[in-house]
């Protein structure tokens, strides 16, 4: 299986093939997204990079924005 993970304000949904130990920050590496750039939600809850994910786990990324 894989994990389904898909970027707020972006059309497309991505799938990442999961292995053993994989993390959080895993998957945004193999994106070639930098975990700065993003609040995570794994399942509906708001993680750190270092948690861990499983099959089909649903990964949402909330692109960090600021300015005034």
């Amino acid at each position: 299986m894989a994990i389904r993970v898909r970027v707020i304000g972006s059309p497309s949904e991505k799938l990442v093939k999961h292995r053993e130990g994989m993390t959080v920050s895993d998957v945004l590496r193999e994106l070639g997204l930098l975990s700065s750039e993003y609040i995570v939600a794994r399942n509906g809850r708001i993680v750190t990079e270092d948690e861990p994910v499983e099959d089909g786990d649903e990964i949402v990324l909330y692109p960090v924005v600021s300015g005034g």
